[in-house]
């Protein structure tokens, strides 16, 4: 008797041996993925600490020149003198007279102010030290003093001459200095490596501030032509405001 070999036939149950394996392999697929919201609380800003304290920058009369700078056509700007050093060239120059930044004798009394303002020698070589320093990348107050520096980094003091001194030569007024020699008002103090050239530098400036202010229809042409007038006659600590007109007349 011959038997009949049945072929095995397709069952209709789905598997489920591997189900664990695929659902934690989702399981870290979705960890994985899946971005969570943090919650940042309340923005706010601390307060400052007790000790902390903001320092005030108070100017001397003496040292402040407070000018309107108005715009009388194309190119040509005028200036009014608000307020002026007492004593000074210019404090007669407060009656409401406008006098033009191109006017040589209005830039000639703001270089007397300038130059009579020179701040001091020991001034200027404090901020070279601290230009140096950072030029070096060291911190402030490596070296006791210029002269221990100059020594330490072997470097070469030069002077470089300001407007001063290239106007009137030999017979602009100077001032002697140990390290540099003699020194005018406006000249450049360089302190030279022999390999790297130019290190540091700094300018004898005046301590005179000058305050300039402008209205709206004041293009900015007359703004770099004033910045650009004081800075040649030996300015260059300068405040700039934006005046606004009221009434039929200009803002004090």
């Amino acid at each position: 008797m011959r038997f009949r070999k049945e072929k095995p036939r397709a069952s209709g149950d789905i598997p489920d041996a591997s189900l664990p394996d695929i659902a934690f392999l989702l399981l870290i697929f979705f960890l994985v993925t899946t971005t969570f919201e943090v919650q940042r609380g309340i923005a706010y800003r601390l307060p400052r600490k007790p000790d902390e304290q903001i320092e005030e920058v108070v100017i001397e009369e003496t040292n402040r020149l407070v000018l309107t700078v108005k715009q009388w056509g194309l190119h040509e700007y005028v200036a009014l003198v608000d307020q002026a050093p007492p004593g000074g060239p210019l404090e007669r120059a407060r009656a409401g007279e406008d006098i033009s930044l191109a006017d040589t004798t209005f830039q000639r009394k703001i270089w007397i102010l300038a130059s009579d303002r020179a701040e001091s020698l020991s001034v200027t070589t404090g901020r070279l030290l601290e230009n140096l320093e950072s030029a070096k990348g060291v911190p402030g107050g490596t070296y006791r003093n210029l002269s221990v520096a100059i020594q330490t980094e072997n470097l070469v003091p030069q002077v470089r001459a300001g407007i001063q001194r290239q106007a009137m030569g030999d017979a602009a007024p100077s001032r002697a200095d140990p390290i540099f020699g003699e020194v005018a008002f406006g000249d450049t103090l360089v302190l030279v490596d022999a390999r790297q050239g130019e290190i540091a530098t700094v300018v004898v400036e005046s301590e005179l501030v000058v305050i300039l202010k402008f209205f709206p229809d004041c293009d900015y042409e007359g703004m770099v032509a004033a910045l650009d007038m004081l800075r040649r006659n030996g300015v260059s600590r300068t405040g700039i405001t934006i005046q606004e007109r009221t009434g039929g007349g200009d803002a004090a």
